[in-house]
């Protein structure tokens, strides 16, 4: 049991630890702590169980608290119980930055805020009216004293008092801060507050870009709401372990069950019977189309169950582990219908002519954007994307085209499928991004030129990003 694997504990204390841990979840109500989050979900139920209403909390927990689907939870807890909530993260990356509060995790954290809701009546729960707003500071280093500290906080409130975005300590900036609710949780960990503006407007359906007061509507809609994502990596090849008498046994015995009809391995035939695009290699895919890397072997006995995953096969994927400092692609298509893997799963558009949008769009500039602040950025340089987070992805809504619109977008593809990108982050300097940026913006969508201009110092701000660049050289100077 991982979660309770340290401090020499042996099999049988941590099996005991476990089962009391899932004996105590089942007596609160509506517990934050989930175990695909984690032990530091369960210590905002402990923390839950100890401020009194009127108190205040706060924690040092995992960036993913933000975005990631196990932790759905912990933020509805927080939403809903408590207010004057302040999310401090940090916006630094590289291998001699501070990435973390604690002294040894070397993960991406926030330092959570909030004063329990109070009623008068010392209850908490079922506070009526509007979202109580979040406050989401990100500082450029960790403060390296109490001093310092002390003095952030001093600059933090007084910039929530002047109505400012910027925190300044003396001269020196210190960081930004971003009023919004947990919805807004990408604001985490994030230098340019102009990035936050056009990213929260984008996603309303908004462009707008620095220097100029222009807005152009946009058509954006859930990527959900388009169609289905296919199936997660242990529908395809999962084996469900029980125990038997001897302890753990072969899949092929009676002891484990197949969850997956198939065994992965590497394409072995000509026209395999079932593509898969499994795994990553960033330099196989720099191009909008991506050849499947393995295929499906049928497992005994799952003939039937192989047919059924087959129909969720389709041509769209979507990066699900997204280095953005060395990987290209946000989507990609293959040449024919394919399952999705571990890396790549893919979506089931309900109209298969959106997928040639979709991909186009994902890999501009706005689309990598909207990626990176949905996904979590834990580890800088990396956006996660987990399937069931997956139909939550805001997208250009492909059923505001005309049909002329979907056959430009068809000879766009036939335009860039064979040309090659750089990894997300350089798309500063990456010819073909700005080329794809241009001709699905001006070209597809109709926007006037003059966009391009601001889109390029935008797109430069995104770059600078330290969970974009991950601290590599490649970065803007």
């Amino acid at each position: 049991v991982p979660s309770f694997a340290g401090l020499g504990t042996d099999d049988a204390e941590q099996a005991a630890m476990s089962a009391l841990l899932k004996g105590i979840r089942k007596e609160i109500d509506a517990p934050a702590g989930h175990g695909n989050a984690g032990l530091a979900s369960n210590f905002l139920d402990l923390a839950e169980a100890k401020v009194k209403p009127g108190g205040v909390l706060a924690l040092v927990m995992p960036l993913s608290l933000l975005q990631g689907n196990a932790w759905t939870a912990a933020r509805e807890l927080l939403r809903s119980r408590y207010e004057e909530t302040t999310v401090i993260s940090l916006a630094s990356a590289g291998r001699d930055e501070q990435k973390s509060f604690s002294a040894d995790t070397g993960m991406g954290e926030v330092l959570v805020i909030a004063r329990r809701r109070d009623d008068g009546n010392g209850n908490s729960k079922g506070k009526d009216g509007p979202e109580a707003p979040v406050t989401f500071v990100s500082l450029r280093k960790r403060p390296a004293s109490a001093t310092e500290s002390a003095g952030l906080a001093a600059a933090i409130r007084d910039a929530k008092r002047r109505g400012r975005n910027r925190i300044l300590l003396g001269e020196d900036l210190c960081g930004i801060r971003v009023e919004g609710t947990w919805d807004d949780s990408g604001c985490a960990s994030v230098v340019h507050p102009e990035v936050v503006e056009a990213i929260r407007r984008l996603r309303a359906g908004a462009l707008t870009l620095p220097r100029t007061n222009d807005t152009h509507a946009l058509p954006v809609a859930r990527l959900g709401a388009l169609g289905a994502r296919g199936l997660i990596d242990r529908d395809i090849n999962g084996i469900e372990r029980r125990a038997s008498s001897s302890g753990r046994t072969p899949a092929d015995e009676a002891g484990d069950t197949f969850r997956g009809p198939f065994d992965i391995v590497s394409v072995r035939a000509v026209e395999p019977t079932f593509p898969v695009l499994w795994g990553h290699d960033a330099d196989r895919e720099r191009c909008l189309i991506v050849q499947p890397d393995s295929e499906g072997v049928v497992r005994e006995r799952a003939a039937e169950r192989a047919v059924d995953a087959w129909g969720t096969a389709t041509r769209l994927h979507f990066n699900r582990d997204f280095r953005l400092n060395s990987q290209s692609l946000a989507a990609c298509l293959t040449p024919t219908s394919t399952l999705g893997g571990r890396a790549w799963p893919n979506f089931l558009m309900t109209d298969r002519r959106h997928e040639t949008a979709a991909v186009l769009w994902a890999n501009t500039t706005l689309g990598l954007m909207l990626f990176w602040w949905s996904g979590s950025v834990q580890q800088a340089g990396r956006a996660n994307l987990t399937v069931s987070r997956l139909p939550d992805l805001p997208v250009l809504d492909p059923r505001a085209l005309g049909d002329a619109q979907h056959a430009l977008a068809r000879d766009l593809l036939e335009r860039f499928q064979e040309r090659t990108f750089l990894p997300a982050n350089e798309a500063y300097r990456d010819e073909t991004r700005q080329a794809l940026d241009a001709a699905v913006l001006v070209e597809l969508l109709g926007l006037p030129a003059s966009i391009l201009e601001p889109l390029a110092v935008l797109r430069t701000q995104w770059c600078t990003e330290p969970t974009v660049h991950g601290g590599k050289a490649t970065r803007p100077a």
